[in-house]
């Protein structure tokens, strides 16, 4: 009988090759391992949780910086039956609790350097105290390394990892994958942007986000090597990219670090080949820029979502077309409608609820039949995305149904504003969002970061914004930051940004409107504009 489509099997098979004993498949700040090394290292940390008192179905939370050890203990634990979680290592302990309501787990495995908030969830926590040492590996995943033994095969539709949702609204929610579902999307991720075994993916991203996925666990099921990085820093990844690092995932945000970064023109960049951006909107300078600053790179972009993964995309070929926003076509195998409050399709440019359905969307938040029942609906996934489509199924993100600005009773999708306002020349950043008004009861507000050497105008941006944006979704309203806040995804913090206006407004009659954002390190100055 063949095996099951599941990750673990898939690996056992690669590690068996001829070519698993000698071809890596991991490499970190401390050491590496060969496919067949990963392949023993997962199985021998699936005895070592199931020698813990395990049981298949038991929930394992990981509280870990990105590593070679992280990899394995997740991959030891679908090995073994259990469901792994990575957790936001950003969440407060009460965050970290309250998400952890849901799930109940039996273990929480811990390195150095989360150990005290692994600690603070209440639960049960196995450390592994030499997970950073450059070491052999059993060592680093000391003491989950058990004697290695037969495991019971794996089912299809076992429940295999949870993936925390953003939170922007509240407590993050766990959408969960099956092993066949978690399968069938890194398979897609595999050959919607192909790899092949020669290539080397530079990973930098937190392990609770999707990007575990298409860029970790994607290329190690096509073969390819990846080399981990515990965060994202632009001198780290310039020098792995002068190294022969070749492929590159990031936000626009991490692009324009690299650049910015005095290392960047020496680097070898002719070692990138491929490219693939996404979580926030881009322009057409970011785009050009990318083009010319990786010249033997293929471009793509993406779009996804924790409850779904990867969805939508565009090419190499549409970006040379000079098609340059918006988040491209359904990828092949996926079902995307935008719906009226009626149901049914929108016309071609009307904005709708986007909903989504494909055969490796996830199965539903783990422990929330309700929000479950709310989301995972017969007809596909709803996220509480807006969105619309040209006539050819060209999409556009117009923003979410939770971040809809109300302002003089019309709806306003800060995605919408965004991508206009990161079309102006001046601006290097920008975060929209709505603040209270007493005439609008919501007016829209731009925090935007100018490009160096310049500034930006109230008067001269709303001037800017009328060619493409009516009149109620112009902001009314600019701060001019120094930086924009990151989220642990590297996405703009519209939250943050957000508070900090919220905070200032009591100050708002200063004459000279300079005040420091509270929670940030940026100054801000806020300018008053004219109703639309």
């Amino acid at each position: 009988m063949a095996d099951a489509l599941t990750l673990p099997d898939w690996l056992r098979t690669t590690g068996a090759q001829p070519h698993g004993a000698h071809r890596r498949a991991l490499r970190d700040d401390s050491g590496e391992l060969t496919f067949a090394g990963l392949a023993d290292a997962m199985d021998t940390v699936a005895t070592g949780l199931r020698d813990a008192g395990l049981e298949p179905g038991d929930r394992v939370v990981t509280a870990m910086e990105p590593s070679i050890p992280h990899t394995v203990v997740i991959l030891g634990a679908l090995a073994a039956g259990l469901v792994a979680a990575p957790l936001n290592a950003r969440l407060t302990g009460t965050e970290a609790r309250s998400y952890l309501t849901a799930l109940r787990p039996r273990l929480v495995v811990a390195d150095p350097a989360h150990a005290p908030l692994a600690h603070e969830t209440g639960h049960r926590v196995v450390e592994l105290p030499a997970a950073a040492e450059p070491a052999p590996v059993a060592h680093r995943t000391a003491p989950l390394s058990g004697d290695r033994r037969p495991l019971p095969p794996l089912a299809e539709d076992d429940l295999a990892v949870v993936f925390a949702t953003g939170g922007t609204t509240g407590t993050p929610k766990g959408a969960y994958h099956t092993h066949r579902s978690l399968w069938l999307w890194l398979n897609t991720c595999a050959h919607g942007n192909p790899r092949t075994p020669a290539d080397i993916e530079l990973f930098f991203s937190p392990f609770f986000h999707i990007t575990l996925g298409t860029n970790l666990l994607a290329p190690l099921l096509a073969g390819g090597e990846v080399w981990i990085q515990r965060r994202f820093d632009a001198g780290a990844a310039l020098a792995a990219i002068d190294e022969g690092a070749s492929r590159l995932m990031g936000a626009p945000t991490m692009f324009t670090a690299l650049r910015a970064h005095p290392s960047f023109a020496t680097a070898r960049r002719e070692n990138v080949t491929a490219i693939r951006f996404g979580s926030a909107p881009s322009t057409d300078g970011f785009v050009r820029g990318l083009l010319h600053d990786f010249p033997r790179a293929r471009i793509r972009a993406g779009f996804g979502a924790t409850e779904f993964g990867s969805v939508l995309g565009f090419d190499h070929e549409d970006l040379l077309a000079g098609r340059f926003t918006g988040v491209g076509r359904p990828l092949p195998g996926a079902r995307v409608r935008i719906l009226g409050a009626d149901g049914n399709e929108v016309p071609a440019g009307a904005v709708g609820d986007l909903v989504i359905d494909c055969p490796w969307r996830t199965r539903g938040y783990y422990g929330l039949p309700e929000e479950t029942r709310e989301t995972f609906r017969a007809d596909g996934v709803h996220i509480g995305d807006r969105a619309s489509r040209t006539e050819d199924g060209w999409v556009f993100i117009a923003g979410r149904k939770k971040e809809m600005i109300t302002s003089g009773g019309e709806n306003v999708y800060p995605r919408e504003v965004e991508e206009v306002v990161l079309s102006h020349p001046h601006v290097a950043d920008a975060v929209v969002y709505g603040l209270p008004d007493e005439r609008w009861g919501e007016r829209v507000e731009v925090a935007v970061v100018a490009a160096g050497g310049t500034t930006v105008e109230l008067a001269e941006l709303r001037a800017f914004c009328r060619t493409d944006l009516a009149g109620y979704k112009i902001p009314k309203t600019l701060r001019l930051l120094d930086a924009i806040p990151l989220t642990a995804n590297n996405k703009p913090d519209r939250r943050a940004v957000r508070a900090a206006a919220l905070a200032d407004l009591p100050q708002r009659t200063d004459p000279a409107g300079t005040r420091a954002a509270p929670g940030t390190s940026t100054a801000a100055r806020t300018a008053e504009g004219p109703g639309a």
